[in-house]
Order: structure tokens, then C-alpha cells, then sequence
């Protein structure tokens, strides 16, 4: 923690030395902490380079990163420099007391017409216990990429048909629950109820560890395996996330393609979202100095540059501005599934892990592993609550 501190604080130096160079009729200086890593932490630096108050000198913006992992840390016991007015992270982040602690629940500074501007899913995402704490900035999730030179125009429509393909053209396929867990909310899945109680079923769970056998087991899918086969173009098909466009376009140019999501078992693959939201401080007295700048960024211009770093806006009529990630992007809208925020969920990350490595790693019963997991979710929940 010493030398996080120490990091931190010349991190800090080295923002207030650059923030000196603004001229000195800035009337306003606001503290941005932020857990983005590159590619996507450029972004953030185009978003501020056409910010009109930051080009007048009328606002100083001081920028510092802080690893994800450490932001409750810092937060909790804040090293000797100013705390931050706003953060920059994901939406589950409000799982962590310290973040819920440091933003301001934001209700009443927000009109009906703002809300409606932007997209329901974003509003789930940045609330806790129904209330608005974050301002939803950008929406990633995983999507089914595909090289264009190996698959042509015959795209699958269910998941079997992308089995099928895999035989000829490979699938590289995430080993973990979040990348396919659209299939899991298909086929009537939920992972917490209202109460924040986990909601796992056998039934529900058993059906989807079965559908991820189907796939995982087809010929030609690489189950667990790094994406290079596919950045290098010698795999067809990519279960990956959103984020990881900039990268993938840089490997495969114009033969990158993104395909909807396959249906499974006669349903829609419902894609789960996370945002990346801006948290602003409840004891920062900028309030809207923090609310112009949030503003900024959810204005249709600002939004039409998500894409291109593998985001999808918030703002629905942004979307166009990223025609490769529109089949994700119409998926989400329609009925994307949000990421929950509660605590509770840390509790069954790791059952539904175990679940799916004893199907498919040991080839046990899908039924038995599914109630195995069930038990250990809701004996996870209340360890948690008991702390």
C-alpha cells in the first residue's frame, strides 16, 4: 500500500505540474480519478480535448489514474492529496461500499427529459437501491466477431449453426460464465432477485450448462483458448468482448466483421451490459461544474466516439456513428441484461465457475452440477451478509 501511495502522490504531482500551464483566469479546478486502461483511456483524453471550458482556461481538469483494484483502498484512506471530485470507472463498482459512499445520489439534478434521452439499460446500470447514483457514459458487452474472409455472407442464426461453422472455420470460445451468459438469461436464467438474494435455479442452470456443452464440445471450438488464433486469421469465429475492437481491427482490417448474437434453443441471446459511468463526489462543491462536464460527454457528439473504441452510447441515436457494432447495439438496446451492482453477486462467480469446469473439465451430470451450485451461491450470499 506504501508504494500505491507513493505512485499515487507523484501521479498527483505530475497533474498539477501539467494543470499549471492553463492560464491562470481558471476559476474552477476539478479532481478526475479514473480505472480506464489504454486503448480506451484515449477516450477520455478526446472527450477533454474539445471540452470548451478546458480550451478557454476557464476549468482545470486534473486527470489521475487509479488501478480498479485499489480504488476502495484509496478512497478509504486517501493518500495526502485532494480527493476526487468525479471518478471514472464501471458500474459494478457500486458493489464496493467506498465508491457508494463517495457518489452522490443524483435524482434530483436530473429532468425527465435528460433520462428519456438515453437508453433504459444505461439508467439500470447506474443505480443502487432505485437510486441514481452515476452518470451511464458508455455500454460495453461480448459479441460474436467473425473474419470476413474465411466466413463470406453466411452468418448463423442459432447457436448450433455456429457449431456447425465451428467444424469448419473454428470458434474461439471464453471459458468463464460472463462472456456466454446471454445464453444463460435465454433460457430463463437470473442471477439475483429484488432482494439481492441469489436466484440461481437447477432447471434454469442445468439447461444452460447443457447448451454450453452442445458448443464448447463441437468440433472446432477452441473452449478456453487466447484470442490469437483469431487476430492472426486463422480462426473464423471470436466470442469476445466489445472492448476488444480496436485491437481486433488493427489485426484483421477490413475482414473483421461482428454478427448478431445466435439464438439458443428458439430464444433471443440476451448480451448482459456493463457501463462505464462518471461518479461524482457528494462532498465536492462543483456540483455543476461536474454536471456541465457529464453533460458534455452524453451530447450526441461526444457519444458518436464510443464506438471506435469498442463501446456502445448510451445514447441511442449515437449508434450509427459505429456501424460495425450495430447488431450488438440493437441487441443491447432491445434487451440487454444489466451487470448487477449489488455485493451479493461476488458470492456466485465462483459456483457458476465450478459448475461449468465440472461439466465440461470432469463430464459430470449438468442437473447435479447446476444444484450443486445453487447450494454454494446462496451459502455465498448470506457468508456475505454475515460480515
Amino acid at each position: 500500500m506504501r508504494c500505491i501511495r507513493a505512485l499515487f502522490s507523484l501521479v498527483c504531482l505530475c497533474a498539477a505540474f501539467g494543470a499549471a500551464a492553463v492560464p491562470s483566469r481558471a476559476q474552477t479546478t476539478l479532481v478526475l480519478w479514473h480505472t480506464w486502461q489504454p486503448p480506451q483511456a484515449a477516450l477520455l483524453q478526446e472527450w477533454l480535448a474539445d471540452y470548451p471550458p478546458l480550451q478557454t482556461g476557464d476549468l482545470i481538469l486534473e486527470t489521475i489514474y487509479v488501478p480498479h483494484s485499489q480504488l476502495s483502498a484509496l478512497l478509504d484512506n486517501p493518500p495526502n492529496a485532494r480527493p476526487p471530485d468525479l471518478i471514472l470507472s464501471t458500474s459494478d463498482a457500486l458493489a464496493q461500499p467506498a465508491v457508494r459512499r463517495f457518489a452522490a445520489v443524483l435524482d434530483r439534478n436530473l429532468t425527465p427529459e435528460f433520462r428519456q434521452t438515453l437508453t433504459p439499460l444505461a439508467w439500470q446500470l447506474a443505480q443502487f437501491n432505485g437510486q441514481v447514483q452515476a452518470l451511464p457514459l458508455a455500454l460495453e458487452s461480448y459479441t460474436l466477431y467473425y473474419n470476413r474472409a474465411l466466413i463470406g455472407e453466411g452468418l448463423p442464426n442459432t447457436v448450433r449453426d455456429l457449431a456447425a461453422q465451428a467444424a469448419e472455420v473454428g470458434l474461439i470460445l471464453p471459458r468463464d460464465f460472463y462472456p456466454t451468459a446471454g445464453m444463460f438469461f435465454a433460457l430463463n436464467g437470473s442471477l439475483l432477485d429484488e432482494n439481492a438474494n441469489s436466484a440461481l435455479s437447477t432447471n434454469a442452470l442445468g439447461n444452460y450448462l447443457i447448451a454450453l456443452r452442445g458448443l464448447a464440445d463441437a468440433e472446432g471450438v477452441q473452449f478456453g483458448a487466447a484470442e490469437d488464433g483469431f487476430r492472426q486469421g486463422a480462426v473464423g469465429y471470436l466470442l469476445g468482448g466489445s472492448w476488444r475492437l480496436p485491437t481486433l481491427r488493427a489485426a484483421l482490417g477490413d475482414d473483421l466483421g461482428v454478427a448478431a448474437l445466435p439464438s439458443v434453443e428458439g430464444r433471443a441471446w440476451l448480451p448482459v451490459a456493463r457501463a462505464w459511468q462518471l461518479y461524482i463526489g457528494v462532498g465536492s462543491p462543483f456540483r455543476e461544474a461536474n454536471l456541465a462536464l457529464a453533460r458534455y460527454v452524453l451530447s450526441t457528439d461526444s457519444q458518436q466516439r464510443v464506438g471506435q473504441y469498442g463501446f456502445l452510447p448510451t445514447l441511442p441515436e449515437a449508434a450509427d456513428s459505429a456501424p460495425l457494432l450495430m447488431p450488438l447495439a440493437r441487441a443491447l438496446y432491445e434487451a440487454g441484461v444489466p451487470l448487477p451492482n449489488r455485493p451479493e453477486l461476488a458470492a456466485l462467480w465462483l459456483p457458476l465457475r465450478e459448475a461449468i469446469n465440472a461439466v465440461l473439465e470432469e463430464g459430470r451430470d449438468p442437473l447435479t452440477a447446476a444444484s450443486q451450485a445453487v447450494q454454494r451461491a446462496a451459502e455465498g450470499v448470506a457468508a456475505i451478509r454475515a460480515q
